[in-house]
């Protein structure tokens, strides 16, 4: 029994000595890691619950780091990060978010935004937040009710509306309209129909009319036309005939004119002294009015 009892407190001192040293390692590589690491900080506008010292820090997927400090400042949650340099560059085109679990809300920061050019941060530098979808949808959510509530209440006038109009006053007002509606569709098929075809008829036979009468009245103005080209033809024919015939007669006048000049200056002769047509003697005759 002695022996057994001995070698059992030489095995828990063994085990106690070897769990020290197991514990003084870890402590020792933890400090040499935690030396590694650098601290960046974060301000979020929005709500960060869920999210603890020890939540995960991954860029773009790839864990980087975890939460080491939150802290409430002037309004805003201020978020300290120590990450592994060595697992990514984070630089000063990177912006952070958190992603919310949906089923238990834990939260995580997850970085993004790489450039090729992008210059790199050094530690102790501001991560630009970038607002969550979710916590952005949540934030609507109030907006949205309040409208959802809007539209309901303009939902129920309609209803009510709806309701009115179909009550029982306008239903026999509706029935009353349908009934002169099928009273006067029976009227326009026996009485305003059958008139409105005789119109027509009358409309046609009077049309065919005035298109002979338009026929005869083209037959005449041709034959209008006809008898004024002729009238115009035979009035050119007179006013040539008289253009040619003006001369001659011109000269008959003149002619006739010196007859009758003679013929005057005869009588007068003969008035005056008779006798010269006896002796052939030419005697001056008397000026008119006077004696010889």
């Amino acid at each position: 029994m002695d022996g057994s009892t001995r070698r059992f407190r030489l095995g828990l001192f063994v085990l106690g000595c070897g769990g020290l040293f197991v514990a003084l390692l870890a402590f020792i590589l933890q400090n040499s890691f935690d030396r590694d690491r650098a601290t960046y900080f974060i301000l979020f506008h929005e709500n960060v619950k869920g999210m603890v010292v020890g939540s995960r820090v991954n860029f773009q997927g790839v864990p980087i780091g975890v939460v080491s400090d939150l802290r409430f400042q002037d309004g805003k949650t201020l978020v300290e990060l120590r990450v592994d340099p060595s697992r990514a560059n984070l630089q000063d085109v990177t912006s952070a978010r958190m992603d919310r679990l949906l089923v238990t809300g834990q939260v995580t920061v997850e970085l993004e935004g790489y450039a090729a050019a992008g210059k790199s941060l050094p530690p102790g530098s501001f991560i630009q937040p970038k607002d969550d979808p979710l916590s952005s949808l949540t934030g609507s959510i109030p907006e949205v009710v309040d409208r959802a509530s809007d539209v309901l209440a303009r939902l129920d006038r309609v209803l009510a509306s709806v309701e009115q109009l179909l009550g029982p006053k306008n239903q026999a007002h509706i029935a009353a309209v349908l009934q002169h509606t099928e009273a006067a569709a029976q009227e326009l098929a026996t009485v305003t129909v059958p008139a409105a075809t005789a119109m027509l008829g009358d409309a046609r036979q009077t049309l065919q009319e005035a298109r002979g009468a338009a026929a005869s009245a083209r037959t005449t103005i041709d034959a209008l036309a006809r008898i004024e080209g002729d009238l115009r033809a035979f009035a050119h024919e007179a006013t040539a005939l008289c253009t040619g015939a003006r001369a001659p007669l011109q000269h008959a006048l003149l002619g006739m004119r010196s007859a009758l000049d003679d013929m005057r200056g005869l009588v007068r002769q003969l008035k005056l002294a008779p006798d010269s047509l006896l002796f052939g003697v030419s005697q001056p005759a008397a000026p008119a009015g006077g004696s010889r």
